[in-house]
This record gives C-alpha cells, structure tokens and sequence, in this order.
C-alpha cells in the first residue's frame, strides 16, 4: 500500500545504539506524503530547516514536476521515546539507465537540500553515530545503486548538517545573504553609499517616464499575472545567457502557481512587481519562512527599462519591507553574479557528494568522473581548444559556401 508507514525500533537496527541515540528511539519510513502529511507539518514547529524542506514545498514539487520525472518518495523520520521528532528525511528515489538512485527531493527548483532537525539532537549528534544511522537507512531503502547529494548547507539555520561528515562530501557552491539590522538606515551605512544614491536616482528617472506602481505582494487575478510575466522575463534572461527555458518544462509554471494559490505553512509566498503604466516592468517570486525572506525569481524587462535598473528598484523596495517586518536574513540563494555581492555580507557554504551503493552504481560514478576529468582537462589545453576553434570556424565556413 503507497500509504502504509514501516516503524522499526532503531535497537534492532544498530549494533551499538545505546551510546549514540536516546533509549526508545524509532526510525520510520512513509512511501507516501499522504501518509507523513501529520507528523511532517508537527516536525515543522519543533525542527529547524529551510523553506524548501516545508511540506508544502516539496509536495507541491512532487506533484507538479516530480512525478513526471518518475521521482518516488521514500521519506525517513527519527523520533525518541516520547514521540518526538528528531530528524526527518525528505528522500526520493529515481530510476534512470537501469539504476536507482537515492536522493533529496525538490529537484532542480530547490537551492538547497537538508534534513528538518531538532536543535538538540542537532548539537549531540555525533559523526560517528550518524554514519551508522545512515547505514540503516540506506539498507531500509531498498536496492539502491547510488547516492547523489546537491547543494547542501554545512549549517541548517546556525546547527551542523550531519550529512556534511558522511565520506566524500566536498564544498561544491556557494549562496549569500544578509543579515537584517533593526533599520533600513543601518542596513545602508554598512553598503555602499553609491549603489543606494543610484538607486534612488534610477527611480526618478523612471518616475519621469509615467506612473511608477509598486506591488509588494500582489493578490488575486494580478498574482497569476506577475508569475506568467517572471516566467516570460525569466525566460528571456536564462536564453540570453546560453540557458535553457525551464518554463517549457511541463510543470514547471504550475509549481509556481500552484504554491502561490495555496500557500506555504510556516511561512508565505510572495510575489511582488514594478508597473510603470501598464506595464509590468520587474517581478520576484520568493517565500517567507522562519524570519528568512528568500530572493528566488526575479525577472525584469529588457529593452528602455533595463537603463533604469528596475530589478534593483524593485529588490530594494522588497528588502526595506523586510526590515520593517523584522525579518532576520535577506536570503539571496545560490550562485555568485555580481549583484549579490554588493547587497550581501556572508556566504553558505553548499556541499555535494555521491556514492556506489552497488557495482553497477560504482561502474557508472567512475565513468561520469573519467568523463569530466577528460572535460577539465580540454578546457584547460589551449592548443586542444583553438583546435576546436579552426575545426568549427572550417565547418561553418563549408557549410556557407555554394555547392558547384
């Protein structure tokens, strides 16, 4: 049954439990989110995480664009005698190329990866005792081939990720943010005074142009309308940097309009746009959650708006909000372009790791790992890559001549 929940009492899983886990402690697997709805949603009051491990994050991830790509869920929780959540598990499983891999769910539109865990067990938890947590786990799971691991925070909220102690986990990405002081006037001494005054110019400019309409968090039939404009505006941002339009991807919007309709527990959706007239200049699509506001989607219009620097216009309007709020962090997410730089001031150190469970799985990791090592090394050979260069700038060259 997809619903049926296993409960094993973690005694009889472990050789040596008594050292590492509270006495009473039990391990239990949902193969379904019907099934770990209740117990998920209590461990979201108790447990520290990030918004991407909330419940509806993650079932609506599933729903949407999970199971299309063939994701099964396969989620663990921890609990001690007393019914307590200590740790909980948001795993899936995915079958490709005759394999199964074992994984976090959230995919592609999650920033970062982790387990929901309690702040206690969180600072005891030792390296050692984790390690042969995991063991149990992995044999509870079934036949899996490999392991892969992605974007996932050393620290979950200020407490250490054991997943960072597990064999071959290495600092892979990076993502920034910035705490919130009490006001917007401190928040400004401590950036560059430049990028504010230009900032408050750019919008006077803009001013001049027509009406000048601020969103923080649109409602109704405009919020449809904000999401399909990120879309579009994001998608013309990842074609003009060589990217590919997730937008194509059946679900993707969906997730996105789905979660805004619906909400987030233990947080909110926000979406949020710049009008100038009619039009819709600048957008975002983040969430709120735990005293963190998340920067995820921002989109904005190209042509005479981007000489206005709109996007900033509209970050910066999101961010005093913020501080009137009392939000804690100003989460800005993977990846390091330029402009998060000049508004952060620390960085979350993501990890990445993968393992061979099976032969098959230790077979497939050694070729993906020959195969990108061939890769950097290409990269690195200039007279391999100009090369490359001659050998397309001959083809071309060919294919523009007129056959005789």
């Amino acid at each position: 049954m997809p619903d049926k929940v296993q409960r094993y009492l973690l005694a009889g899983l472990l050789n040596d439990p008594a050292s590492c886990f509270p006495a009473g402690s039990t391990l239990q697997q949902y193969a379904s989110f019907a099934a770990a709805e209740t117990r998920w949603r209590a461990a979201q009051q108790d447990c520290r995480a990030y918004g991407f491990q909330a419940f509806d994050w993650l079932h609506t991830w599933q729903t949407q664009l999970g199971q299309r790509q063939g994701w099964q869920v396969c989620l663990f929780e921890l609990s001690d005698a007393q019914d307590r959540t200590l740790l909980w598990l948001p795993l899936g499983l995915h079958r490709r190329r005759g394999m199964c891999e074992l994984s976090f769910l959230g995919g592609e539109i999650t920033d970062y990866n982790a387990p929901l865990i309690a702040p206690g067990f969180a600072r005891e938890l030792t390296p050692v005792a984790f390690a042969a947590l995991w063991q149990a786990i992995l044999k509870l799971a079934g036949r899996v081939d490999v392991v892969r691991f992605r974007r996932m925070p050393a620290h979950i909220e200020q407490l250490p990720n054991p997943f960072i102690g597990l064999a071959g986990m290495q600092p892979t990405e990076q993502a920034h943010a910035a705490m919130l002081p009490a006001t917007y006037a401190e928040f400004q001494k401590s950036r560059s005074a430049k990028m504010f005054a230009d900032t408050r110019r750019q919008l006077r400019r803009l001013q001049e142009t027509g009406a000048v309409r601020l969103v923080r968090d649109a409602t109704g039939a405009e919020r449809t309308e904000v999401i399909n404009g990120m879309a579009r505006q994001k998608a013309r941002r990842w074609i003009e940097t060589g990217g590919h339009d997730l937008f194509l991807q059946p679900g993707y919007l969906d997730f996105y309009q789905h979660l805004a309709e619906h909400g987030l527990q233990g947080g909110a959706v926000q979406v949020s746009a710049l009008y100038v007239d009619q039009h819709l200049v600048a957008t975002h699509w983040g969430i709120r959650y735990d005293q963190r506001c998340y920067w995820l989607m921002p989109g904005y219009e190209d042509g005479e708006w981007r000489r206005y620097s709109v996007g900033r216009i509209l970050m910066d309007a999101i961010l005093q909000q913020c501080i009137e709020e009392q939000m804690r962090v100003f989460d800005l997410t993977v990846g390091d372009e330029a402009y998060k730089l000049q508004w952060a001031d620390h960085t979350l150190a993501l990890y990445a790791g993968e393992q061979g469970l099976s032969w098959r799985g230790k077979i497939l990791l050694a070729l993906e790992h020959a195969y990108a090592n061939l890769r950097a090394r290409a990269r690195d050979n200039q007279q391999l890559r100009n090369l490359v260069r001659r050998l397309r700038g001959a083809r071309s060259a060919a294919s523009n001549q007129s056959p005789h």
